[in-house]
């Protein structure tokens, strides 16, 4: 059994991806993951949740994920 060009899936397809197929809201996602990240920084106090602080080279692993306490800066006027 044969399969043509039609059958089975292009190697030249990238979802998301560049080229022709580039997705038209990436650079829309990319805005709001900046807007986001701004004001979580700027907003809230953040902190490691627990004692254990990961710390390996050449990369962290995060075996129970990344846990912590964000808690609102007020700023009052």
């Amino acid at each position: 059994m044969q399969q043509g060009p039609s059958q089975g899936t292009s190697k030249k397809f990238t979802p998301f991806g560049g080229g022709t197929r580039l997705c038209p809201g990436s650079e829309l996602a990319k805005v709001e993951a900046a807007f986001f990240l701004h004001h979580l920084v700027l907003n809230f106090r953040w902190k490691i949740d627990g004692d254990d602080i990961p710390m390996a080279y050449p990369y962290v692993e995060f075996p129970r994920g990344l846990p912590i306490e964000i808690e609102p800066i007020c700023s009052e006027s």
